[in-house]
């Protein structure tokens, strides 16, 4: 049999979706081999070039050495992990709850206490910054993990229930139902049947909450600055605006450091990510 053989239009249109992907790939990946770049390079004279170096002449981890040894960089990696660690817990046991009644039980007011979270999820964090750092001072709480994780929930909390609030209700309720009857609580019905089913759901809200705490600044800057609750953001930061001039290669070392945990999460998580998104999306 002879395979037929494609029309040259065919051929230009996959060239130039090709060549489309292509651009849009090497300009989100762009900035990050920059970062990669500058990080490798030695500090002195990388700048000094009347062109951009692409890629250093003799690589090396001397900036990643210096970071390590200068800065307390593990420790604010540790306070960036419990942070984010402890806002995803938090945010993904609250969400749930409320996901699931929003989902399965009607009340008065449901609609609107809905459109209400979304509506908060829509508030600028830095609105918030100045009610919650005098809350946070009458409750003796400033400069606490306490603190952090608590504003974070304020933003990630209200997005983790519309998203499994979705999620939850594309779910046949004829199975809770069916574990009911076969003696299950609601509160049993939901912790064995809907949520085994609904891990894609919260595994993409969880993988949400985790990156929005690790990489939130606002907070972290306002609420804690003490060495033993000063996060990653707020710790590159410092680098700027010094008087000897900032150290960019020891400061792109940092922000490669602080990136792959939350890029290799996002890649073994990618499936799960994509999966709840989609299926979140679908109104409820």
């Amino acid at each position: 049999m002879i395979a037929a053989r494609r029309h040259p239009s065919s051929w230009l249109r996959t060239a130039g979706i090709t060549l489309v992907i292509g651009l849009l790939i090497i300009y989100c990946l762009g900035p990050f081999y920059w970062v990669l770049n500058v990080s490798l390079a030695p500090e002195e004279g990388f700048f000094m070039h009347n062109r951009a170096v692409y890629w250093p002449a003799t690589p090396t981890l001397e900036n990643y050495a210096v970071l390590l040894e200068v800065t307390n960089f593990l420790t604010y990696m540790r306070n960036s992990a419990i942070v984010a660690t402890s806002t995803m817990l938090l945010t993904i046991f609250v969400s749930i709850l409320a996901a699931y009644s929003f989902a399965r039980y009607r009340f008065p007011g449901r609609r609107m206490m809905i459109s209400g979270l979304l509506l908060i999820y829509m508030v600028p964090s830095v609105v918030l910054v100045v009610p919650l750092l005098i809350i946070f001072k009458n409750l003796q709480l400033l400069n606490t993990f306490g603190a952090l994780i608590l504003a974070e929930s304020t933003g990630t909390v209200p997005f983790a229930v519309w998203l499994l609030t979705n999620y939850f209700a594309a779910l046949p309720s004829e199975l809770e139902e069916a574990a009911m009857v076969d003696g299950c609580t609601p509160v049993g019905a939901l912790v064995r049947v809907v949520l085994p089913l609904s891990v894609p759901g919260v595994i993409a809200a969880g993988l949400f909450v985790f990156i929005v705490g690790w990489n939130n600044f606002i907070f972290a800057f306002l609420l804690a600055n003490t060495d033993a609750t000063k996060t990653l953001p707020v710790f590159l930061k410092t680098f700027i605006g010094g008087e000897s001039g900032i150290p960019w290669g020891t400061v792109m070392a940092g922000t490669m450091m602080a990136t792959m945990p939350v890029a290799l999460l996002f890649l073994f998580f990618q499936r799960y990510l994509i999966g709840g998104l989609a299926a979140g999306s679908v109104k409820g």
